[in-house]
This record gives structure tokens, sequence and C-alpha cells, in this order.
């Protein structure tokens, strides 16, 4: 790829007074962005991009860092997907970088991608099921049981279709009353842990599964390892950390550090320990652990909710001073974007807890 020449374009750029406030917003989206194991550079690069709203790749290594070949090549890939935009400055080679649309609109457009990839990702299971009916008809080892998991994942899409245009479109509490644990049928707890095995050909159609869950718009993003690991709790439901590294070759350490933030981030537990020590971990129906994992998000995104009202205070309280300075009404605007969208999020998970509690 060609690096675009860059002209001295600072006006972007924000006065020295309100640089606290844009380290703590870029603080907390990466924050955000590493609990849904985002690419730590593609998170931010877009931070900035959020709160700038537009930058050139010049402003952009002034603030990250990073390299400009490093920044040209992930904006190549974030241009890709339609979120962000690529304009040329008149007159000049030079390209300022953005998001797509209103900043209102992105928490409809993270929705709408994710609701987009339910049609064909269910689509898709749902042939798998077909191949795995016939490996049940040849009594081929674990089919049965990835059978059924895929069954869980696709109650858990009709869950998410249900509950994300409940976040679009603020519904009342009257709508979400109606949905509980009963609306759908999600697998219940069992009591014994059982040691799952595959046969070569139901661990054919695993590999292709968890292939297609790692390009997927829900995971495309993410670190292609946690999105497998997780994948094969998906999948396998019970799992030892010995397992993992059997069927991923990662190190002892890498698996210990992956397994110990599914822990930490609820989306797994110790089913069982034996008297030697070895752990088991498990997790209960394959959706929920897509439930889970939006849950665990928004809580830790909602962790900072107290941080950013106190800074809209200061911003309020402080207003003749900085409104006047370069960044002022950005940061401003993003601050009120965060708060009310952790409002908006709050109703999706007293919703979701209440489907979860089932």
């Amino acid at each position: 790829m060609t690096v675009e020449e860059d002209s001295e374009t600072n006006g972007h750029l924000f006065s020295d007074k309100l640089r606290k406030y844009e380290d703590k917003l870029v603080e907390l989206l990466l924050d955000i962005a590493k609990s849904k194991h985002v690419n730590p550079k593609i998170s931010t690069i877009s931070s900035y991009l959020l709160i700038h709203e537009k930058l050139t790749q010049k402003e952009l290594k002034e603030l990250t860092g990073f390299s400009i070949g490093s920044i040209s090549t992930f904006l190549s890939v974030m241009t890709g997907t339609g979120v962000f935009q690529k304009e040329r400055i008149p007159h000049t080679h030079t390209f300022t970088y953005s998001f797509t649309g209103k900043l209102e609109d992105l928490t409809i457009k993270g929705i709408e991608i994710a609701l987009s990839s339910f049609d064909p990702l269910g689509t898709y299971l749902k042939n798998k099921k077909e191949e795995l009916i016939k490996l049940i008809e040849q009594s081929k080892k674990g089919a049965q049981h990835l059978l059924k998991r895929i069954d869980e994942l696709l109650e858990t899409f009709k869950i998410y279709k249900i509950l994300f245009p409940l976040i679009i479109n603020n519904s009342s509490n009257e709508t979400l009353k109606k949905i509980t644990s009963k609306s759908f049928k999600l697998a219940k707890r069992e009591e014994h842990v059982k040691k799952i095995s595959f046969d070569p050909e139901v661990y054919l159609v695993e590999e292709d599964m968890l292939n297609q869950l790692v390009v997927s718009p829900m995971f495309s993003s993410r670190d292609p390892m946690f999105v497998r690991i997780l994948g094969y709790f998906i999948t396998r439901k019970y799992l030892t950390q010995k397992t993992i590294q059997k069927i991923t070759g990662l190190s002892v350490g890498k698996i210990s550090e992956e397994v110990n933030l599914l822990l930490e981030n609820g989306l797994v537990e110790k089913s069982e320990i034996s008297p030697n020590g070895k752990i088991t971990y498990g997790a209960e129906s394959a959706g929920m652990i897509l439930l889970k994992f939006s849950r665990s998000v928004i809580n830790r995104f909602a962790k900072w909710n107290d941080m950013l009202k106190k800074m809209r205070v200061e911003l309020e309280d402080n207003k003749n001073d900085l409104e006047t300075l370069n960044g002022y009404t950005q940061i401003y605007k993003i601050n009120k974007f965060l708060i009310d969208s952790i409002s908006n999020y709050k109703i999706f998970i007293d919703t979701l807890d209440k489907v979860l509690e089932g």
C-alpha cells in the first residue's frame, strides 16, 4: 500500500488544557476494546478518530506513536469495514479519516452489523446440522453433542434479534417485562461433568465452525486466538487447560492467561476439581457464552459512568475558560454520547439478566 503524503494540518489536535480529558476518554475506550479483545492498534486508532472526528495519518502518528506504515495498514482494514471513511483534502495529497455517519448512530451501526451476521451464520450452522445428523447415523462420537450445542447457539441468535432492536428503539418497560427466561429454550445446567471426545469427522466439522466464527462480523476485529478458545468452550462445553494446549498448540502461560480472563468475565466456571487438583472448566449452554460475553463488556463499560459524569461536571463548571479552546466541543460531545450509551445499554443488561436467570 502507498503511504499518503501528509501536509501540515494540526487543526484537529486539542489544546493542552484539554489533554487530560482526552487521555481519560482514550483510556476508557481502550479498556472497553480490551474487554472485547479487539486488536489494540485498531482500537487506539479508532479511539482517537472517535474523539477528534477527523484525523490525517500524520496526526494519528503524533497521537498514537505508531509508524506511518502501521497506521496506513490498519486504516486500510478499518475503511474496508464501512464504519470508517477516507476523504482527500482539496488540492493536496493528504487524506482525512473519520467514522461514517453521525456520532449518535454508532451504537445503531454496531448493532446492525451484529444483526446482519446472524442470518448467514444461522444458515451456515443449519447446514452443519445436516452434516452432523448424517454422522449421528454413523454413530460418530461427539456428533450428537455438537448438534445440541449448535441448537443452543441458534436459540441465542433469537434472543439477540429480539433484544438488540430494543436498544435502537428505546422500547418501553412494558415491552421489556414481557421478555423473561421462559421466552426462550435455554439449556439447563448439568449436574455432572461429562468428558467429550470427537471422532475425526466430527472434529473437522468443529474446526470449520470455529474458522467461520473467527471471520464473522461479530468477532472479526477480535484476537483470533481468544475467539478460538472461546469457540472450543462453545463446541466442547468442558475443557481442561491440558486439552486446550493439545488442540491449540499454545503455551501453558498463554492458555492460563486466556482461561483466567474467561473466568474473570464469568464466561466459564470451574466445573470440577479432581482429587489431584486437575481443574475442568465448563461453559453452560453454547449460547450462554455469547450472552455473558455481551454482558461482561457492557458491565465493564458501565463502571466508567461515575468518571464520565464527574468529567461532565468539570467541563460545565469550567466552560467559560475551556469553551473557546480547540477540542472542547468534541470532548463534551463524546462525553455525552458515552453517558447516553451506558444508559441505553442498561436496558439491554436488565433484560438480559432476566433471560440469564432461567
